[in-house]
């Protein structure tokens, strides 16, 4: 197979306490960018790892010129993480994929091919099993996938399209002109366009650890993706305050005619009141809350700071200038 010399791929991974597999992952990824004689570089960001995974990857940089380590200050979250690797890589044709083996990277190969050749700016990496996930994970997944589709307007798959994908070169420049810190990457590829592919793929085992995406780290995803791509609870709750008020007025207007026409002395209907009270507060709390979250929303945006800080930048360089200093310093 002639070298693919013609353009550049870039493969980011995001790592988060990855140590065990990390290894295996970089071992397999290599082989099938080397088989494939791509000019290649892949981008790893380490999300803040509290284990052994930034040591654990130096071996492969310091033997690999075409990996680079990004290491954060701190743990900021995978979308942050993916969003660093966007800003770093410089590749014709970028893929986004897990480092935790549960994305194959044999798949890479289809998705070039679907871009390259078939000229589409964004392949997606479809799913085809969803067996390893829970009964439950599986049920609400599809639940807020369903929920996400109608309220933003989005087709996405019922969630077996994830972050796992490649796009071209225009795509990653679009979606760095996105600077929002409450991110969602599958609603931002969805809101950006461009023509789209689809490649199937069984998802493979993790090959250690578990998932670091705990509830609430899925309930505040959730809560973005829905918040930051529609005004649409805003509308619907504006619609349902409008009801319930038609709703009163037509109940106060059915007492005063009673009053007046038959003249029949009302009941003091405490439960009934109560009844109604109770609603409308609880209508109003959560009318409130919908409308807080916006808000909060807009505060942390108008702020503007950085999405993220970088504590380490390693490459090949890097460790080859720190040995020859080292060795300079033992002489």
């Amino acid at each position: 197979m002639s070298k693919n010399t013609n353009f550049k791929l870039s493969v980011i991974a995001p790592m988060y306490n990855e140590a065990a597999g990390i290894g295996v992952f970089l071992r397999e990824l290599i082989n099938v960018l080397e088989s494939a004689k791509y000019n290649y570089e892949i981008i790893l960001i380490d999300d803040g790892s509290t284990d052994e995974t930034v040591s654990n990857c130096l071996p492969f940089i310091q033997n690999n010129p075409n990996i680079r380590l990004i290491v954060f200050s701190r743990n900021y979250g995978h979308e942050i993480a993916s969003t660093a690797g966007f800003d770093y890589a410089t590749g014709d044709y970028v893929v986004l994929m897990d480092s935790d083996l549960q994305h194959p990277p044999q798949v890479i190969n289809e998705l070039v091919k679907m871009a390259h050749i078939d000229g589409f700016d964004v392949v997606c990496a479809l799913r085809s099993n969803r067996e390893q996930q829970s009964f439950i994970k599986k049920q609400t997944a599809a639940l807020f996938y369903k929920l996400s589709n109608k309220i933003t307007g989005f087709d996405l798959k019922n969630g077996n399209i994830g972050n796992f994908r490649l796009i071209s070169r225009k795509v990653v420049e679009s979606l760095k002109l996105m600077k929002e810190s409450n991110r969602h990457l599958i609603m931002l590829f969805a809101y950006i366009g461009f023509n789209t592919s689809t490649v199937s793929y069984a998802v493979s085992p993790r090959y250690a650890g578990k998932s670091k995406y705990s509830l609430r780290k899925l309930i505040k995803l959730s809560l973005d993706s829905i918040i930051s791509f529609s005004a649409r609870p805003l509308h619907m709750m504006s619609l349902l305050s409008i009801f319930i008020s038609l709703l009163m007025m037509v109940y106060a207007g059915f007492i005063l005619m009673q009053k007046l026409f038959t003249h029949q002395q009302l009941a003091d209907g405490m439960a009934s009141v109560i009844f109604l009270i109770s609603g409308l507060f609880s209508i109003l709390f959560l009318f409130l809350a919908i409308i807080s979250e916006y808000i909060s929303r807009i505060l942390i945006e108008t702020k503007n700071r950085p999405l993220y800080y970088v504590k380490q930048d390693i490459s090949n360089d890097s460790l080859t200038s720190l040995v020859i200093a080292e060795e300079s310093t033992s002489a």
